[in-house]
């Protein structure tokens, strides 16, 4: 058994484990009964523990781990950048801050005339943008002077957000409000105000009981319907959606849905925020999500395997919401913003998803690990959708194939249901690794995965659903 690097002489290899367990604040839990397994090493998909396992992390590192652990490239220009400047602020420049920001201007979807912003979370990402959004829309307000004191007006600011139910955001006030995850009630009602949600694009649970493709994507005309009762342009300053739902259910859209979002925002003049937080940098097969759609929106949020092994995130404003900023303060900040070896990381992983073809490789292995899921759901009766893109896929369990009642309701995201059962199963039995807390089967396999390591996921997962099968009503 190998000890971890941080021993202290004479400490017993688990002592740090139940040093943890005592002094760590778990995230999204309870505190009694914390029980983290130890960690000597990590590598690839494979997380060595202290009792002498090999486990494979099948989320990713809260998918912010694209290129599994330890990557050698990025490990070297990690170590290569501590050796010239790690931080310094934005008075200063960096080459790696300066290089990852035009970089990043230049592979998002639209022109190269963007500014960037860096933050140390998806959560922070996402708060520039929502400022951004509300300071353009304020902009716009007095730049109409004496007209903007029209009647129709009642009052000036367009401030409202439209989200959607099943997004998520972050967890700071402002990300925590536009996200409808239920970890949004736990702040209630000490949320922002002007937040609305709207339902989402999800086929296999229609919000409207229609069917696709004869639904006329009800969903998107209903985002339509709410800003112009919420009063327009007047009133509305963004919608913010994720290209593909995440944490709530790994739900991809209808193909025609974000076009017709898209013209609905340039009708009402709405700032579109889209969140590749979870979907950005391969994950479906091209860097952003939103390519699979082909639109452009007006500012893009970026986190978790951005940085890979360091905290950072991105927002990414177009030249028509940068420019409200040419002479009025940005009035938001972080302390670490632009940091210098996070930024080095990104360049090195930006530089290993070019020159080793992932992108085509997640295309390959992702259509390949979408059969295999396919052929689970014929042989249980206990998965009513099987989704993804890439390899972002979940498989969505349900008691009973009729009415689709689904084993963890919204309202259950902290309860214990088969969910929990298989996710202890996996990582008991198999020595697999999803969260207990989804609505369904999570598999998020780092982009390195390989065709061997995918069939014995599959074959362990075919064996957990058992479980959930027996359970059924």
């Amino acid at each position: 058994m190998n000890n971890p690097a941080n021993q202290r002489p004479g400490e017993s290899c688990d002592s740090f484990v139940e040093v943890q367990s005592k002094h760590l604040m778990q995230c999204w839990g309870a505190q009694r009964g914390y029980a983290p397994v130890g960690v000597t090493r990590t590598e690839g998909c494979w997380i060595h523990t202290t009792d002498g396992r090999k486990v494979f992390d099948l989320r990713s590192a809260h998918e912010c781990n694209n290129l599994g652990f330890c990557h050698p490239k990025v490990l070297a220009a990690m170590r290569e950048q501590m050796e010239k400047v790690v931080y310094v602020t934005d008075d200063f420049a960096t080459a790696p801050t300066a290089e990852l920001a035009r970089t990043l201007a230049q592979i998002t979807p639209g022109d190269d005339n963007k500014r960037v912003w860096f933050a140390q979370s998806g959560a922070g990402a996402v708060e520039a943008a929502l400022k951004a959004a509300r300071f353009y829309k304020y902009r716009q307000m007095t730049e109409r002077g004496r007209d903007n004191l029209a009647p129709e007006m009642h009052y000036p600011y367009p401030y409202k957000i439209i989200s959607r139910y099943r997004s998520w955001h972050g967890s700071s006030t402002g990300a925590l409000s536009v996200g409808g995850d239920p970890r949004r009630w736990f702040a209630e009602p000490m949320t922002v105000p002007g937040v609305l949600h709207a339902p989402d694009a999800y086929c296999y649970r229609c919000p409207f009981g229609r069917t696709y493709p004869d639904c006329s994507i009800e969903c998107a005309e209903y985002i339509d319907q709410m800003i112009e009762l919420e009063g327009g342009s007047n009133k509305v300053a963004a919608v913010i959606v994720e290209p593909v739902v995440g944490s709530n259910g790994i739900i991809p859209p209808p193909p025609e849905y974000f076009p017709r979002l898209r013209e609905i925002c340039d009708a009402w003049d709405v700032v579109l925020i889209v969140d590749e937080t979870m979907t950005g940098l391969g994950r479906t097969g091209k860097m952003f999500a939103i390519e699979h759609y082909g639109i452009v929106p007006d500012i893009m949020v970026m986190g978790k395997a951005l940085g890979v092994y360091c905290p950072l995130a991105a927002t990414v404003f177009s030249r028509k919401i940068s420019e409200t900023f040419d002479d009025c303060a940005f009035a938001h900040g972080q302390s670490f913003s632009g940091h210098a070896l996070g930024c080095a990381a990104a360049l090195a992983s930006l530089k290993v998803i070019e020159e080793d073809n992932l992108l085509d490789q997640v295309v390959e292995k992702g259509r390949y690990l979408g059969q295999r899921l396919e052929q689970l759901c014929r042989a249980h009766k206990s998965i009513g959708d099987v989704r993804g893109l890439g390899l972002f896929w979940t498989l969505e369990l349900i008691k009973d194939p009729k009415t689709r009642e689904s084993f963890r309701k919204h309202t259950q995201k902290y309860a214990r249901t088969v969910v929990t059962d298989i996710a202890e199963f996996l990582l008991q039995k198999k020595n697999i690794y999803i969260p207990a807390d989804k609505f369904g089967i999570w598999v998020v396999p780092p982009l390195v995965v390989t065709r061997e390591e995918i069939d014995y996921l599959v074959d362990a997962i075919d064996e957990g659903l058992s479980l959930a099968d027996r359970q059924m009503a």
